[in-house]
């Protein structure tokens, strides 16, 4: 018996984010590809001879989410050490770490992720005099969400291994060092684990990603991660497609070996160059125009200065390398924008077809959303953060007045200004379905999107701002067979329940890689 396909898909509800054909009912799979999108009878003829069938009785498909900015390797590393998203109090953290210390007395080093101080009774950060409580004899580590921040004990002050003269080290009036430290070159590198800790972490994040209908996520690694991602995609343990942004200290080693955006597998590709130029709102880092609340003549901190920031983006352009530019504060975003404009004619000409991206763009303007249209630059955001943050008391009403805030996180204004306009989670959390929620819900519509505005976000959107978005991001022939079945029409779905919306499958290629139950 001859197969003449891997996989058959009928009575299905097919959002296919294929403008030419938007809706179908069957689907079919060979050789990891789509061959067939329409209804029962144009699959009806390859049903026989198929190797698996599938009756989802209804079930809604949309082309696998792409998470188009995330750590994923960092989440599924982080996913052994101690959760603290949850915690309401810096008293809860103290609890939770001497808890993970205690199941966990072989580690060196007691770490924790996650802390948000902008929810807790007392927002302040936790320090040295915090977390000495949990140990003096091991350094502990408690890092903010944000990933910006980071809190240690006293012995941890001394084993973290950095500059302790750097801006970002907070001091108490004696001037030494109390346990915080804020975007400090090199805070995270005694953390990131040994080989098979950062492997075990490539395999944890793709399956937390399948268990989120993300089949393609654009992973912000650390120097190193690469090689340990293509081994697990050697060892067949992928169970999600990894983009690469490449951090900036390796540019030069990009460019003498010649590898270019796009370089890569069907599994395992470079994406762009990652280039930070401020901090962040939570850690009060993020480069602003006007002082945060509360912190008199506090602009932030830019991170590299205009001059030798367009050293670096002409290199990439001229070596075919796209750039990743972390930009929050609007001042940030206006070096950057700033930058780009002022290169030469020659140059310029090639800048749109590399898609080079904002990351974050938390603060930008419209006449700054304008610009970067006209420079063809992909706005690449997160709309988890309107809903963490952006929401009245949240964490944006602490650092700015309230007509700052307003104009934040504008996804309403980029679409009508003609931007590309991708999403990620950062994640904070990990989940297209509650960035969706939250891009559709709330009350600024400045930042409100319909319901298949925010999907396309997260999936074609996504995939064309990593040059993918012929073969991922939609559902159609030739495309990968990547999709996630759905518990509930999301187009039908009254957006307030969108969050309670449940992954029931993931496919990646054909196979399927995640479900929670049979169908």
């Amino acid at each position: 018996m001859k197969v003449e396909a891997d996989l058959v898909v009928v009575n299905a509800n097919i959002i296919t984010m294929d403008p030419e054909k938007p809706r179908a009912t069957a689907l079919a799979v060979k050789s990891f590809k789509i061959i067939t999108v329409g209804d029962a009878d144009d699959v009806m003829d390859l049903v026989p001879h198929a190797y698996r069938v599938m009756d989802l009785g209804g079930k809604t498909i949309v082309p696998g989410f792409v998470d188009g900015h995330t750590h994923l390797t960092s989440t599924g590393i982080r996913s052994h050490n101690a959760d603290l998203t949850k915690t309401n109090s810096q008293q809860e953290v103290i609890e939770m770490l001497q808890a993970y210390a205690e199941s966990n007395p072989n580690r060196d080093w007691i770490i924790g992720w996650g802390y948000d101080e902008s929810t807790w009774k007392t927002k302040r950060y936790l320090n040295a005099k915090d977390l000495d409580k949990v140990s003096k004899e091991k350094p502990v580590v408690a890092i903010r969400i944000d990933g910006h921040l980071m809190s240690t004990n006293t012995l941890g002050i001394k084993k973290i291994g950095v500059n302790l003269k750097h801006e970002g080290v907070e001091r108490d009036k004696t001037g030494e060092p109390i346990g915080v430290f804020k975007d400090v070159e090199g805070m995270s590198t005694k953390i990131h684990g040994t080989p098979e800790e950062i492997q075990d972490g490539v395999k944890a994040g793709t399956r937390i990603a399948s268990s989120l209908g993300i089949t393609t996520a654009v992973d912000n690694v650390a120097i190193g991660y690469l090689r340990h991602i293509r081994e697990v995609e050697r060892q067949n343990m992928l169970t999600a497609r990894i983009v690469v942004n490449i951090p900036l200290e390796q540019l030069n080693h990009l460019l003498k070996l010649g590898i270019t955006t796009g370089m890569g597998t069907p599994l395992t590709r470079i994406g762009g160059l990652k280039i930070f130029t401020d901090g962040s709102i939570g850690a009060a880092t993020a480069a602003v125009s006007k002082p945060f609340k509360g912190s008199k003549g506090n602009l932030g901190i830019l991170l590299i200065e205009k001059k030798e920031y367009l050293k670096i983006i002409r290199k990439a352009i001229t070596g075919g390398i796209q750039t990743v530019t972390h930009a929050i504060g609007d001042r940030a975003i206006e070096m950057v924008l700033s930058a780009f404009e002022e290169l030469k004619d020659d140059v310029k000409a090639i800048v749109r077809g590399q898609r080079h991206r904002i990351e974050h763009a938390e603060m930008i303007s419209e006449e700054q959303i304008r610009r970067a249209v006209s420079l063809g630059i992909t706005l690449s955001m997160q709309p988890n953060f309107v809903s963490k943050w952006q929401l009245e008391g949240g964490l944006y009403d602490q650092r700015f007045d309230s007509e700052r805030v307003d104009m934040m996180n504008a996804f309403r204004t980029a679409l009508d200004n003609g931007a590309h306009l991708a999403f990620g989670s950062d994640g904070m959390p990990l989940g297209p379905l509650y960035g969706i929620w939250a891009a559709t819900t709330h009350p600024n519509p400045k930042v409100r999107l319909t319901v298949e505005e925010a999907l396309r976000c997260y999936t074609r959107e996504s995939a064309y701002a990593s040059f993918i978005e012929r073969t991922v991001g939609i559902i159609r022939e030739g495309a990968r067979a990547d999709f996630a079945v759905l518990s509930n029409d999301i187009l039908s779905t009254p957006p307030q329940r969108i969050k309670d919306i449940e992954i029931e499958m993931t496919i990646l290629g054909g196979e399927t890689v995640y479900t929670p139950k049979r169908l």
